[in-house]
């Protein structure tokens, strides 16, 4: 499942340009910052030509990444989503997510719910067990490839 900001704030402004609609092209790892407006973020800059889209297991999709790290290990960017539930048997990344608009359902394997809505962040450990379930949303978010899960 592809699911992708206070370290966002620092680390996806990682280009000196505004990301208003139609966003420049930006090269992955950045060596200035990078400025997304708020108007943007909730829609232009998903039309950028950097965007990437799909129809996959997470419903209609589109991801802009922002940075990556020279690594590869960290990136970050804005991602959108529709409708979906999914079971989810090992959150593949440790992943922190700013909602801009939508909500998700985190129901995790031991039962407990998460709902989390526009205006609020959220924190997933690499190998969550669980049901996500989505009317879709617009969200920041920053990852990170750590090794194995815990």
């Amino acid at each position: 499942m592809h699911l992708r900001v206070i370290v966002c704030l620092t680390a996806c402004l990682a280009g000196g340009t505004s990301l208003a609609a139609p966003a420049p092209s930006i090269p992955l790892v950045t060596t200035k910052p990078v400025k997304v407006t708020a108007a943007a973020a909730r829609g232009p800059i998903f039309n950028a030509k950097s965007a990437v889209k799909d129809d996959g297991p997470d419903g209609p999709t589109t991801d802009v990444s922002l940075a990556r790290s020279k690594d590869g290990k960290m990136e970050s960017g804005l991602y959108r989503a529709g409708p979906s539930e999914q079971d989810i048997a090992s959150y593949p990344e440790d992943e922190f997510m700013f909602f801009i608009e939508g909500s998700v359902t985190l129901t995790s394997a031991d039962g407990s719910v998460l709902v989390v809505h526009a205006g609020e962040g959220a924190a997933i450990p690499k190998g969550w067990k669980g049901h996500w379930s989505t009317p879709g949303y617009k969200k920041y978010y920053v990852t990170y490839e750590s090794g194995e899960a815990k």
